[in-house]
């Protein structure tokens, strides 16, 4: 008899001890009694020893497949479950396969070794020295201006570490991990590549990972959840557009895979490269105190300048349409007439953001969040971004009877609506979360792009997450703005990163132009990024971030409290507020507490939502002070707590 401990796929702060009849591996999954019911878990200790009386229950089964990590990544699983607060069995479940096979199979699969190709393009002086330079350290900030080629300078990295027979890990945003990019991968590699993404089946996506932790495969290229792929003799870790914020897990296991490639190089004395052409504000603190290698590449390849950019002050404009500058027409108009295709960036999807009543001035808000609904021209329908709540459009207010309402706001559709008064003859496009909502969509989209099937493309962020348009000569970027009234203080940030990232889409082929329209044109974050100042817009921020003691002057915890009664949500965040300052206290720990508030949207799908945000200096005093009230905290039924380590945004 022998006995194991497991981690239970339940919201459990402990292990369970359990007997078997056979030594089994740890990672292997089994399923096993627990109260009155049953669930499945995983082996994470094998050789336990119980006390004499004891008699531990029996497991039900052993799951098919073998185990499903190694002993080396539970140990890095373990610390992903302690500093973001999550029990360690419901880590498990949510990071490894859920696909279970029916019956064990003999494995024929023969181990594949992937050879590297010689590269693909010549290499510009600034590739070759960033590569020297990336040889040389291990843990590396790579930054280069927009079509600089980092990509081809980071993959001969990998090539190097794959010839020393060492695994390469390479995530990227999910929503720029298209089959374009990686044939453009595989190009520059002979063997096999395990793609790790959530749109792949649960098969699939079990093989894969198999592969990587069998050292079948040695290149895994995923998006934010590859950051726990199992690969077998880890070198290299790749974070690619390394400042995105959909690195960030937003519910239940609340991660950022940037950050946690630093605990993974770090464990597994593997090299770390961060790849980006806007490197986030704390990725830059970081170089400046001397914690990562900075490579810098100022040009583009093909000797091309960076786009030269047009600001539109939209309070003094000319305006043809309610939202396109007289400027912008005159601009898309040359690019049109010489052949070249223009991108319009506004990011926000629908047609307007909300209706509003002119007789008793209300607007249609969903039954389930405090917030507007959004209009879809296209699908006749007002929806709730948040709660994902439908209902078709008004023909009169709801409140007063009255027929006399309209739509505010902007969104990709009435851009289109607008574009296409001015440019009847124009082939239009929109890419956004809507009209792509698949891998395979965005990679239909994206070749129809390639092969000039559309002449003007209005989409959202998801045109600026790395793709290459030869063809495009101009971009248009609409409304610049609404990024900065967002109550966070990443907001001029993400505004800068924003302008940079999508200007960076003109110009790959030829000299590109952009225009920029705002309303704010003073803005620092607005004039650093037209002028691609990184270094201005980096001195500036990072004085507010000081003088406010925000990152990366300090470290962040937001606990968040819901429920369906405003007044229960309200007392238990004061309930939360009130332990953690009594921890405080007692433990004189140097940690302020703000709060509690109710969130800046207070409603959302019928939950009452209030937080009490937690700065502090140091990671290991944050992290004492939620483990004790971890083990304080009584849970209730009737309130829902969330703890978000590190979090990315405090909406």
């Amino acid at each position: 008899m022998h006995y194991i401990d497991v981690a239970p796929s339940r919201p459990l702060g402990r292990l369970l001890t359990y007997s078997c009849d056979e030594l089994l591996d740890i990672g292997t999954r089994v399923e096993i009694p627990i109260g009155n019911s049953k669930c499945y878990g995983f082996v994470v200790s094998n050789d336990v020893v119980v006390q004499d009386g004891v008699n531990p229950k029996k497991i039900i089964s052993v799951c098919n497949g073998g185990p499903c990590f190694s002993k080396e990544y539970l140990e890095f699983y373990k610390w992903v479950s302690e500093y973001y607060h999550y029990p360690l069995g419901e880590t498990l479940s949510l990071i490894t396969p859920s696909f279970i096979p029916k019956k064990d199979k003999k494995d024929e699969t023969k181990s594949t070794f992937i050879s590297s190709k010689e590269p693909l393009v010549d290499l510009t002086k600034e590739q070759l020295d960033a590569i020297r330079s990336l040889r040389e350290h291990d843990k590396n900030l790579l930054h280069g201006i927009t079509g600089s080629g980092k990509t081809e300078v980071y993959i001969e990295i990998a090539k190097d570490t794959i010839s020393n027979g060492k695994g390469v890990l390479l995530i990227v945003p999910e929503i720029a991990l298209t089959p374009q990019l990686i044939q453009r991968i595989s190009s520059h590699f002979g063997g096999k590549i395990s793609v790790l993404h959530s749109g792949l089946s649960p098969k699939k996506r079990y093989q894969n990972w198999k592969d990587l932790l069998e050292g079948k495969s040695l290149l895994c290229v995923g998006a934010r959840s590859a950051i726990f792929a199992p690969i077998k003799n880890l070198g290299l870790v790749i974070v690619d557009e390394e400042q995105d914020s959909s690195y960030k897990q937003e519910d239940r296991l609340r991660y950022n895979a940037r950050d946690l490639s630093f605990v993974l190089s770090k464990m597994f004395n593997s090299k770390m490269i961060l790849s980006s052409a806007t490197p986030s504000i704390e990725t830059l603190f970081s170089t400046k105190q001397g914690k990562l290698n900075y490579v810098y590449i100022k040009n583009r390849v093909r000797g091309l300048c960076l786009p030269s950019t047009v600001m539109v002050d939209m309070k003094k404009a000319k305006l043809r349409t309610f939202n396109i500058s007289e400027e912008l027409v005159k601009h898309i108009s040359e690019a049109m007439a010489n052949k070249h295709q223009v991108i319009l960036y506004i990011n926000r999807r629908g047609f307007a953001h909300s209706v509003l009543c002119k007789t008793c001035g209300k607007s249609i808000k969903c039954s389930k969040c405090s917030i507007t609904m959004t209009e879809h021209k296209k699908r006749s329908a007002l929806l709730c971004h948040y709660c994902g709540e439908e209902r078709g459009l008004p023909n009169y207010c709801p409140f007063c009877g009255s027929h006399d309402i309209y739509s505010i706001g902007t969104g990709t559709e009435r851009i289109s609506s607008e574009v296409k008064e001015l440019f009847p003859d124009a082939r239009v496009a929109i890419m956004d979360s809507d009209q792509v909502d698949s891998s395979k969509k965005l990679s239909d989209m994206l070749n129809k792009i390639s092969n000039k099937e559309f002449d003007i493309i209005i989409g959202t962020q998801i045109l600026g997450k790395g793709h290459d348009f030869p063809d495009v000569n101009l971009v248009g970027i609409i409304n610049t703005d609404t990024m900065l009234q967002v109550p966070d203080f990443r907001s001029a940030e993400r505004t800068f990163h924003q302008i940079t990232q999508v200007s960076g889409r003109a110009g790959r082929m030829c000299q590109g132009k952009v225009v920029v329209q705002s309303y704010l044109p003073e803005h620092f974050a607005i004039q650093k990024a037209i002028k691609n100042d990184l270094d201005g817009f980096y001195e500036q921020e990072i004085e507010d971030r000081k003088e406010a003691f925000y990152p990366p002057f300090s470290i962040l915890a937001d606990i968040k409290t819901s429920s369906t009664s405003k007044k229960t949500a309200m007392a238990e965040a004061k309930q939360v507020c009130s332990i953690l300052l009594d921890i405080i206290k007692k433990e004189r720990m140097d940690v302020i507490v703000l709060g509690p508030a109710s969130s800046p949207i207070e409603v959302v799908n019928n939950k009452f939502r209030f937080h009490a945000l937690i700065k502090g200096k140091s990671r290991g005093t944050l992290n004492k002070l939620i483990t004790i009230f971890n083990k304080v905290y009584k849970r209730k039924r009737d309130v829902r707590l969330s703890i978000d380590v590190d979090p990315a945004n405090l909406i």
